[in-house]
């Protein structure tokens, strides 16, 4: 009885003696909080000094005498007051004797009198704060394997921490451990979704990890030349790339596209036909090597202006199309293709004999271009009946050509409308009528037909064969 009474007494005392201590820390920790810095707290600072000397007199006091809530409390301030004076590796120390003992990391934060304890974070942000101090020293030491250990530490307190995860992750790719940085960077990513820092460095870890370091390294460093107008240096570099790995598809497109840009079209060829080779879908490569083929061909100035004239008449916007295409065949007289657009957007314009002489200078180039011939035939029929008749003509024997009667019909009657001595186009009238079993209309526009030229037997037949079959079908009506 005497024995178990003493170490009551004993265990009272110690509690009381551990009591005081904390009270003691706590006090002056508050003191030095309120004591006015125009800076960082120091070790050195006189109040400072006193409350982590009482800090850690707390801790053991209580290390000696007590266990539990006393014990972690005292901890707890210690680790506390040392981080506040960024005194890291004594406050790590606190924390880890916090957490031996049993303590846990939360979100909440020792109580201080007279509100001082807004001073303080909380536990886990104060622990996360402490640990990703202590590892970034030792990586900007260059101490790489140190600092990889106080994130994995900082891992296994704070589980999925996003620092952490990204310091882990630019460690390993930091060593060459690219394998390892990807499955970090995407682990990463699915605790912070939103973090673009992250996406950019797993799509360059994954890069790495596919096409090798060399190569990844000189199409990045082409990317920053290119970034800041330095052509030639971005082409010497996406070259390099594409040399170290010939599989690299995105560093023969910038290849190519730097090429184009520096006016060598035929570099560029190489390099969209290795692009169209690894991504055959992709349809930019197939555009792009289509436009450096044709520069190629014709030089960089009648391509150019081509593809200009091309991207203006999408647009709508005929005279600059014509103006382009026709600058293209100034820079390349042979360049069939772009001889026929300026024939095309001038006949389109409304320039039917001016369009005549370009459909003729494609007739020169190849005398077998029978497209040439048919719209020099519409352009001729534009300039003697006028654009509108002309023009509603050639739309009527477009219809004809793919068996759109009404339509034939439609355009070849606004043709006579226009122009009532246009003799073809009295002629497709009756046909197409004829063929849509329009039967009055066919007998009036062979007779018009016949009119404008008596010599042509056939218009009067069929204008008499539409008349008969007229009547009868007027005769069976009634």
């Amino acid at each position: 009885m005497l024995l178990a009474g003493g170490l009551a007494a004993v265990r009272a005392e110690g509690a009381a003696e551990a009591d005081a201590a904390y009270a003691a820390a706590e006090g002056a920790l508050v003191a030095a909080l309120a004591v006015p810095l125009e800076r960082a707290p120091s070790p050195d600072d006189p109040a400072w000094h006193a409350a982590l000397q009482a800090a850690t007199r707390a801790a053991e006091v209580a290390a000696a005498g007590v266990a539990g809530e006393p014990l972690l409390r005292a901890y707890r301030l210690e680790a506390h007051a040392y981080g506040l004076t960024n005194w890291y590796s004594r406050a790590f120390a606190a924390w880890d004797a916090f957490l031996a003992a049993g303590g846990e990391l939360t979100d909440t934060k020792p109580a201080l009198p007279a509100g001082a304890d807004s001073h303080l974070a909380s536990d886990r942000a104060e622990y996360r704060r402490v640990v990703g101090q202590m590892a970034f020293a030792r990586y900007e030491a260059g101490d790489l394997e140190e600092a990889r250990g106080w994130y994995l530490t900082l891992l296994e307190r704070v589980p999925d921490d996003p620092e952490a995860l990204r310091w882990l992750a630019r460690i390993a790719y930091e060593r060459g451990d690219t394998s390892a940085a990807v499955v970090i960077w995407q682990r990463l990513l699915e605790v912070a979704p939103d973090d673009e820092g992250a996406r950019f460095f797993l799509e360059l870890s994954r890069e790495r990890e596919r096409y090798g370091v060399e190569a990844s390294e000189a199409y990045r460093l082409g990317l920053r030349a290119y970034e800041a107008g330095r052509l030639e240096p971005a082409l010497e570099a996406f070259e390099a790339a594409a040399t170290a790995n010939p599989e690299f598809a995105n560093a023969a497109v910038w290849a190519g596209r730097t090429a184009l840009e520096l006016d060598r079209p035929e570099l560029a060829v190489r390099y969209w036909e290795r692009a169209v080779r690894l991504v055959p879908d992709d349809a930019r490569s197939s555009w792009f090597l289509e436009y450096a083929r044709l520069q190629a061909a014709w030089g960089v100035t009648a391509g150019r202006a081509y593809y200009e004239g091309l991207a203006a008449y999408e647009d709508g916007d005929l005279e600059k199309a014509r103006s382009r295409f026709l600058a293209a065949t100034e820079a390349a007289p042979q360049f069939k293709d772009a001889l026929v657009w300026t024939a095309r957007t001038t006949q389109e314009l409304g320039r039917p004999d001016e369009a005549i002489a370009y459909w003729q200078a494609v007739l020169r180039l190849d005398r077998d271009d029978e497209r040439a011939r048919y719209f020099i035939g519409n352009a001729r029929r534009a300039v003697q009946y006028g654009p509108e008749a002309g023009g509603a003509f050639s739309r009527g024997l477009a219809a004809y050509q793919v068996g759109d009667g009404p339509t034939a019909q439609a355009e070849f009657a606004a043709a006579v409308a226009a122009a009532p001595g246009f003799l073809q186009a009295w002629v497709y009238l009756g046909q197409v009528a004829f063929q849509n079993r329009d039967y009055r209309v066919a007998a009036d526009a062979y007779s018009r037909a016949a009119a404008l030229d008596p010599s042509e037997d056939d218009y009067v037949f069929f204008a008499d064969e539409a008349e008969r079959l007229a009547a009868a079908e007027d005769g069976g009506t009634r």
